[in-house]
């Protein structure tokens, strides 16, 4: 009896919302700087060891990962105050609720034994929301496309810091 009172005081509720013009939002509120981190990694190829990884955090730390196993090498970097802006910028414009969990074709005949997959996982307000997506081959969704190219693109992060990783010891 009060379940059926309270949903039919929250569809009321709704409704009175909609004709004053007003809409209770249901999802959560956007994120504060300090609140996201992303961690990619990869794996299959030729070896089946993928091509690496990277996480980075609105702390501005960058770590970039050679392998999966928790003994590849690793190294972090410091984003400059730009470099973190624009990541911040590209998971402010993502909208991950809509990302399927996996983005490969169906057809898996199409699929070869040395494609890369590629896992992003994005957690956001201090760990309380987690999404995992997944691809074999590309098209993605143009956000997660826009977050992944800032990341391991041509001219990404990940393009900028693995070089001077592997100079490191």
């Amino acid at each position: 009896m009060k379940r059926a009172f309270f949903l039919i005081m929250t569809i009321a509720a709704a409704a009175s919302a909609q004709q004053s013009g007003r809409q209770r939002s249901v999802a959560h509120p956007a994120q504060s700087a300090g609140d996201w981190k992303i961690e990619i990694t990869s794996t299959g190829g030729i070896t089946g060891g993928g091509n690496g990884g990277l996480i980075v955090s609105s702390d501005s730390v960058l770590v970039i990962t050679f392998g999966s196993t928790p003994q590849s090498k690793r190294c972090s970097f410091q984003l400059t105050a730009d470099e973190l802006r624009a990541v911040d910028d590209a998971v402010r414009s993502a909208r991950p609720r809509a990302w399927a969990e996996c983005h490969s074709l169906a057809d898996v005949s199409t699929h070869c034994c040395d494609l890369i997959h590629t896992t992003l996982s994005l957690s956001v307000r201090s760990g309380r929301d987690l999404y995992i997506t997944s691809w074999l081959l590309e098209p993605l969704p143009a956000d997660l496309q826009a977050l992944f190219a800032l990341l391991r693109g041509p001219a990404s992060l990940d393009a900028r810091y693995r070089p001077l990783c592997t100079t490191m010891p």
